[in-house]
């Protein structure tokens, strides 16, 4: 009896945990697909190198744990299901912020939006989205973390969070130090910038930040790029956040990536 309690408690966890990689990498293949039609180019949007958004998979698990009384119900679902993702939002982006010194993501610029961090729009549009996945997506998920969970047990689930493990170690490693590389690089750029503007004769001239700088710092010498360079890591985080903002530095993050690609080619 025992033994067969055990075994039960085994696959629970393991359906558990596959549910929370399932729906990771499903709301990663979400977001990444989102971001690459935006750049016209395919990006990894996730936090972490490998194709999951863990932020995703709690969301969903919490969602499937509460929510299950009331799956039936429609507008009760989309009402519980909207608050519990917008608490998690809220709750993640500002844990990130104080770990990593950078706003991940920025809702300023929609209405009725909290610091920035959620937004009711937003909002709205997850809670239609877990409707969604509640009555239509999750029936074939289940099947497929069945199987897996009956085949592997615990061994997938095992296996999965190792590698998470892994990755979120390696990835928090570098982000660490992000806010660091990313001053350096920025207050370059403002150095650069500042001394561009005090050569204008007309100081009503606007300064092209897209082109004026970046052209005057390729003829810089090799002797003030030193210092300057992000690691992999550190270079995706750049690319895969489109309204990240830094807080150690006040220079745009679309001009660190620009100073970022120019280092890049004279590389090659």
């Amino acid at each position: 009896m025992q033994q067969f309690q055990v075994s039960v408690l085994e696959q629970q966890f393991a359906v558990w945990i596959l549910y929370f990689f399932a729906y990771a990498f499903v709301g990663w293949l979400w977001e990444s697909s989102y971001v690459s039609v935006r750049k016209r180019r395919w990006t990894n949007s996730g936090f972490l190198i490998g194709p999951v958004v863990p932020v995703y998979g709690f969301s969903m698990m919490a969602v499937l744990a509460v929510i299950e009384p009331f799956e039936n119900n429609v507008v009760v679902l989309y009402v519980l299901s909207a608050l519990l993702i917008t608490v998690i939002e809220y709750v993640t982006s500002w844990l990130m912020e104080k770990l990593f010194h950078a706003r991940w993501w920025d809702y300023s610029q929609i209405p009725l939006n909290l610091n920035g961090r959620v937004a009711l729009p937003i909002s709205l549009f997850w809670g239609f989205g877990v409707v969604v996945i509640v009555k239509w997506i999750h029936p074939l998920i289940s099947q497929v973390v069945l199987h897996l969970s009956t085949t592997y047990g615990l061994f997938a689930g095992i296996v999965l969070i190792a590698i998470l493990m892994f990755d979120c170690g390696f990835t928090v490693a570098n982000a660490m130090a992000f806010g660091a590389a990313t001053k350096r690089i920025g207050d370059t750029i403002e150095a650069k910038k500042m001394e561009l503007r005090e050569r204008l004769a007309d100081e009503s001239t606007k300064l092209d930040q897209d082109r004026n700088w970046l052209e005057a710092y390729q003829n810089s010498s090799d002797e003030t790029r030193r210092g300057l360079r992000l690691n992999y890591v550190q270079r995706r985080l750049l690319r895969s956040f489109p309204t990240l903002k830094l807080k150690e530095t006040n220079t745009p993050a679309n001009d660190i990536v620009k100073m970022m690609e120019l280092l890049h080619k004279k590389q090659k």
